[in-house]
C-alpha cells in the first residue's frame, strides 16, 4: 500500500509538528496537544514500521522548522523525533507478526533524558555555574516577575526548584511517551494495521544490566560535590523513573483478582502524591526485586523485555 504509506506518513508528521506548535505559539489547549504529539509518530510506527515513523519525524521537523523556526523543530526533534524512532527500532521485531520488544524502549524512558542532560550540560559548561547555574538564573528572574511573597528567599526557592527539574522532566517524558505509544497501538491495532503482535505492557521488563547502573548513579550522587553533582544526582533521579515504573507495573499485575485491589492501588497513588521520595523509593527497590524474583510470572525468552502472564 504505498500511497497509504505515503499518506499515513505525511498526515503522522503534520499533526504531530500541528500539536506541538499548538503549545509553542500559546494557543488554548496548547498544553493538552504537546502531551501527545508523539502520537502520530508511534501509529505510523507501529502500521508502517521504523523507517515511517522517522521519516514522519522528519516531516514534523520541517513542518516546525518553517512554522517555528530552528528553536521549534530543535523542540520536535529532541522531544519527539528521535526518540519515538529509537524506541521503535528497538521494540519493532525483524519479523511479521513477532511481539513488541520493551526492554529497550523501557531504558530508554530514562536514558533519553539522560542524555539530553549530560548534553546540555557540555554545551552550557561556559555559563556561570553551568547547566544549574543557568536553570536557576531562569527560575530566579520567573519568580521575580510573579511577584513572590517578602519572606520567601528567591534564591534558595530556585535552588530548590533547580535540583527537582531533572526528575521533573524525566516523570514528564516517561509519562508522555509510555501513554502515546498505548494509545497509538491501540488505534492501530483496533483497526488491523499492527505490523507486530501487540504488548501487554504492564509485562515490560527493564533490561537486566539496567539496575546496576541505576544504582551506581545513586551511590555516586552521595558524593560528588558542585555542578558535577547537580549532573550526577540528576542522572540518578532521572535512572530511578523506570524503576519506579516498573515497580508500578509489578502491583498492578500482582494485584489483579484481589478484592483489596482498589484500595491497594488507590493508596501507593494517594502515597506518591503526598509522599514521594519514600513511595517512588519503594518502588524502586520493587522494580530492582522483580529482576531476581520474577513476581509477574514466568521467565520469557531472551531479549523479548516481556514478562508472559501465568496461566
Amino acid at each position: 500500500m504505498p500511497n497509504a504509506r505515503t499518506t499515513a506518513i505525511l498526515a503522522a508528521g503534520i499533526l504531530s509538528a500541528l500539536a506541538a506548535l499548538v503549545a509553542l505559539r500559546g494557543l488554548p489547549l496548547g498544553t493538552v496537544a504537546f502531551w501527545f504529539s508523539a502520537v502520530p509518530l508511534f501509529a505510523a510506527g507501529f502500521a508502517f514500521g521504523t523507517s515511517a515513523a522517522a521519516q514522519a519525524a522528519a516531516v514534523g521537523v520541517l513542518v516546525s522548522l518553517i512554522s517555528a523556526g530552528l528553536a521549534g523543530s530543535a523542540v520536535h526533534l529532541l522531544l519527539f523525533g528521535l526518540p519515538v524512532s529509537l524506541m521503535l527500532s528497538a521494540a519493532l521485531p525483524r519479523s511479521t507478526g513477532a511481539p513488541l520488544a520493551l526492554a529497550w524502549p523501557f531504558a530508554l524512558l530514562a536514558l533519553w533524558p539522560a542524555g539530553l542532560l549530560v548534553a546540555a550540560e557540555i554545551a552550557l559548561a561556559g555559563q556561570p555555574g553551568g547547566l544549574s547555574g543557568v536553570l536557576r538564573q531562569a527560575v530566579g528572574q520567573a519568580l521575580e516577575r510573579m511577584g513572590p511573597p517578602p519572606q520567601l528567599d528567591i534564591n534558595e526557592f530556585a535552588a530548590m526548584i533547580v535540583r527537582l527539574k531533572p526528575l521533573a522532566f524525566a516523570l514528564w517524558f516517561a509519562l508522555v511517551m509510555s501513554t502515546n505509544a498505548a494509545i497509538a497501538q491501540r488505534l492501530v491495532a483496533s483497526r488491523g494495521l499492527m505490523a507486530a503482535a501487540p504488548a501487554q505492557w504492564s509485562m515490560a521488563a527493564l533490561p537486566t544490566w539496567y539496575w546496576p547502573i541505576a544504582l551506581a548513579a545513586a551511590v555516586a550522587s552521595l558524593f560528588v560535590p558542585g555542578e558535577a553533582g547537580f549532573v550526577v544526582r540528576g542522572l540518578a533521579m532521572m535512572l530511578a523513573v523506570p524503576l519506579i515504573l516498573q515497580g508500578l507495573a509489578v502491583l498492578h499485575v500482582i494485584s489483579r483478582g484481589r478484592p483489596a485491589r482498589p484500595a491497594l492501588l488507590a493508596g501507593v497513588y494517594v502515597g506518591l502524591i503526598l509522599f514521594f521520595a519514600p513511595a517512588a523509593l519503594a518502588l524502586a527497590c520493587l522494580g530492582i526485586a522483580e529482576h531476581f524474583l520474577n513476581l509477574r510470572g514466568r521467565k520469557p525468552p531472551p531479549g523479548t523485555g516481556l514478562r508472559p502472564a501465568e496461566d
